[in-house]
């Protein structure tokens, strides 16, 4: 029953991105949308590609920001860069960032699983912290109200889920022996990362990092398609876009963060077609293109493991 329930969600978090973007691309004229990328600045996007290759870069730095403040473990940059290439292609298949369970997967012989899953829950937060605040500062430049209660929110529960961590009385609940020991590991996570300010600030900067590439992103397709927004006032509505596609109803926000781009570009003087390419742009090159860029990397791993998992059952043969 539990997998036939998630495959109705998956399925229906399918329909209901494809429907949305079916829906934004049925509103707008073929010919303009053409016209418009014929006319468009190359160099802006050849920009965007860059900095989608970077996102990797920095999302791993953000992960070893976590990672440092454990005692037990040095994850060396390229392996924790695998397993980030890695999450990012399931990412944009799977709904709620099911990618990141690999991360966690990749430090079972490194600290164990539960250390795994308590450092990616953590650097989750962070990223969504940083989100929170970001989406105040939008609402700040933009007057947006979405923007002041969603990044409210959002602080506030990371807030929660923090205060959970550092001070609830884990050993004291009535829980298994197995699940205490479980929960003090997860929550040491919290902390060890929290009594070391290197790795809050490398966290922190990082998450900030990686959420300000993806706004110049959207910034460099506002200027390669000639649209009459400013950068400061497109990276101050794309927090916003993002919140809205925190929203658990499609794959990895595409349909709702899109539509809502469009909505809150065409509020700012963008004419419909360089809205819905602007926000359809951000999808192709923060997701698929993305994926694409680190698919090789993906290969080359699933064929190393399948190689150990081959010579370990020849050598037990």
């Amino acid at each position: 029953r539990l997998m036939t329930k998630k495959r109705l969600l998956g399925l229906t978090s399918v329909s209901v991105s494809a429907g949305l973007v079916i829906w934004l691309l049925s509103r707008v004229d073929g010919e303009q949308v053409i016209a418009l990328w014929r006319q468009s600045s190359k160099g802006y996007l050849w920009l965007a590609l860059g900095l989608t290759a970077l996102t990797p870069v920095l999302g791993t730095l953000r992960w070893l920001g976590v990672l440092r403040a454990q005692d037990s473990i040095r994850l060396p940059f390229a392996t924790a860069l695998r397993a980030v290439l890695m999450a990012n292609v399931l990412n944009s298949f799977l709904p709620s960032k099911g990618g990141d369970v690999v991360k966690a997967a990749y430090l079972r012989q490194h600290g164990g699983l539960t250390f795994g899953v308590g450092s990616v829950v953590l650097e989750r937060l962070i990223d969504l912290l940083v989100l929170g605040f970001l989406g105040l500062v939008g609402y700040v430049f933009s007057g947006v109200g979405w923007g002041l209660l969603a990044g409210s929110l959002l602080i506030g529960a990371v807030g929660g889920a923090f205060v959970l961590a550092l001070w609830l009385p884990v050993g004291r609940l009535p829980l298994p022996d197995s699940v205490h020991s479980k929960l003090i590991e997860l929550t040491q996570v919290f902390r060890l990362w929290v009594r070391c300010p290197a790795a809050v600030l490398q966290t922190v900067g990082c998450s900030l990092g990686v959420w300000s590439v993806a706004a110049l992103t959207v910034c460099c397709l506002v200027s390669a398609f000639d649209l009459p927004l400013g950068w400061s006032v497109a990276y101050s509505l794309f927090p916003l876009c993002l919140l809205a596609g925190l929203v658990p109803v499609t794959v990895s926000g595409v349909g709702t963060r899109d539509a809502v781009f469009v909505k809150l570009l065409m509020l700012n003087g963008v004419g419909l077609e360089g809205a819905t390419m602007v926000a359809l742009g951000y999808t192709v090159f923060a997701y698929w293109l993305l994926s694409l860029l680190c698919l090789p990397v993906v290969g080359w791993q699933l064929v190393a493991w399948y190689r150990s998992a081959y010579l370990s059952e020849s050598r037990q043969g």
